[in-house]
């Protein structure tokens, strides 16, 4: 039986906000196919709209879509381990699952499920961060951040390094 890996849509292939496409996501999505299964698990109960942006992107290799369903608790944690219950029915060897929240990550993990938490700084919703507060940022303290991180870009010497 071929092991199965299973990716979240949202976070991992596709940006929260705007649906572009994350090419990091995109690479693994490629490069699993070659010894796994591919399934996929979106948090969308509408199904189609999701398969759309997925033929529309390239995504086309994965022989299973899991969404949310409406009767699923909840609870973030609880609806991802419905949706791998689902996959378990479908006869899929679920090995490895690829999640972008922590605390589902945490979650799937202590229910025995290898998870890989793909979090990239740009992608990944400010609520995973471990430096997440939730109030708002003041508008002064994001243009700061933005020049803090344009100076260091500006001082980081890797870009201009010659790759042997």
């Amino acid at each position: 039986m071929t092991a199965t890996v299973a990716i979240v849509v949202e976070g991992v292939l596709s940006k929260e906000v705007g649906e572009a496409v994350i090419h990091q996501g995109q690479r693994l999505y490629w490069g699993l196919m070659e010894t796994y299964r591919v399934a996929l698990i979106t948090d969308n109960t509408d199904v189609e709209p999701v398969k759309h942006w997925l033929r529309v992107n390239g995504f086309n290799k994965h022989p299973y879509l899991i969404p949310a369903h409406l009767r699923d608790p909840e609870d973030p944690a609880e609806r991802r381990m419905r949706q791998i219950s689902r996959l378990r029915q479908a006869g899929c060897h679920v090995e490895l699952l690829i999640e972008p929240d922590p605390e589902i990550a945490a979650h799937v993990m202590a229910q025995g499920v290898g998870v890989l938490n793909y979090l990239h700084p740009n992608y990944s919703s400010p609520r995973f961060r471990p430096d997440y507060q939730e109030s708002v940022t003041p508008w002064s303290a994001l243009v700061d951040e933005v020049e803090r991180q344009r100076a260091l870009r500006e001082e980081d010497q890797r870009p201009h390094m010659e790759i042997l």
